[in-house]
């Protein structure tokens, strides 16, 4: 049986994978912004995509769950 699509999993399911280390935010983030290039042209949805502060947000997370930092789902 195939992987999940990134895109597909909920918010539960994500939280799940980051803690349990099967993922990590900069995956998450980078497949989100690959979605974002690959749709965006057709349906415009965003205005701007800050890709750079993204991936720096996303290793920050990732640095501060490997010290032990879990903010909880919504943090």
């Amino acid at each position: 049986m195939s992987e999940t699509p990134l895109h597909e999993l909920s918010i539960a399911d994500a939280g799940r994978k980051l803690r349990d280390g099967s993922l990590t935010s900069v995956a998450l983030t980078q497949d989100a912004l690959a979605r974002i290039a690959r749709i965006d042209p057709a349906i415009n949805a965003f205005i701007t995509v800050t890709k750079d502060r993204a991936l720096a947000d996303a290793q920050a997370a990732d640095a501060a769950f490997a010290r032990g930092e879990d903010k909880g789902p919504f943090q």
